[in-house]
């Protein structure tokens, strides 16, 4: 397959994820349990969490109880759509996802800058002594999130020399990276984009910047994603991959991004 062949393939695979009727675009709400029941907007019942153990009371099922690990989440069916109970820095967030938002009908598709040979880089992984654990920031105030990094990638691109801090991925020799660049807030969303470092034979890493793909928080309110750590904050411009969407799913509705 060819680079403007594997290109559009992953454009294809990011549209098919977000049409997929629970994903981030399905999701109509996102609320913080506490010991008080509350209700849910659209759905039957009183919510309520103690600890990881969630009670769903007098809904259209019954009373339910859910129990959590931390950092999972699970999904289960109630009033006709799938519902997602997650666990988020030692917080229970309930996330109805419903296949008939309207934002569903809003998406046109990912925007993406035409891919880009030069944006496709060689990278050499200058590990740690042991592996870390890398605190980072979340876009939900006070929510923060940990990450184990085994060190950091440097790449030549732009006519320097950058180096990124990379996490590891369960059961994968390949690493994911959080990034910014002076992009960020203009062309592309603010909050900054991931991409796959994909490890080669040799112990040598590929980056490939036209499949710099959005957190899901580019598209919706109703997202709990993480900030890239400061030094991943690069002083160039990687005008490749995913752009800013024109639209986003907000708590007052569908509004236009720029």
């Amino acid at each position: 397959m060819t680079d403007i062949a594997t290109f559009n393939a992953w454009i294809d695979s990011r549209n098919n994820n977000l049409k997929s009727p629970t994903s981030f675009l399905s999701v109509t709400g996102m609320y913080w349990l506490t010991e008080t029941p509350q209700r849910i907007d659209g759905l039957t019942g009183e919510f309520s969490a103690v600890d990881h153990t969630v009670t769903v009371a007098n809904s259209s099922i019954g009373d339910q109880t859910f129990t959590l690990e931390p950092r999972a989440e699970l999904t289960f069916d109630l009033d006709g759509i799938k519902v997602e109970l997650a666990s988020r820095a030692g917080q229970i967030i309930v996330r109805p996802r419903d296949p008939k938002n309207p934002m569903f009908d809003a998406f046109e598709g990912v925007s993406t800058w035409a891919f880009d040979p030069a944006f496709v880089v060689q990278a050499t992984l200058e590990a740690f002594d042991e592996p870390r654990d890398v605190v980072v920031d979340s876009i939900v105030e006070g929510h923060k999130m940990s990450s184990v990094s085994p060190g950091e990638l440097v790449f030549e691109l732009g006519g320097k020399q950058n180096r990124l801090t990379a996490f590891a991925r369960e059961g994968s020799q390949d690493l994911s990276i959080y990034f910014r660049d002076e992009t960020s807030g203009k062309e592309a969303y603010g909050t900054g984009r991931s991409v796959a470092a994909l490890h080669n034979a040799d112990g040598s890493y590929t980056i490939n910047f036209n499949q710099a793909g959005n957190f899901p928080c580019a598209y919706t309110d109703f997202a709990t994603c993480p900030i890239p750590p400061r030094e991943n904050h690069l002083s160039i411009a990687i005008n490749a991959g995913e752009r800013m969407p024109a639209l986003r799913n907000t708590f007052e509705g569908i509004s236009a991004q720029h």
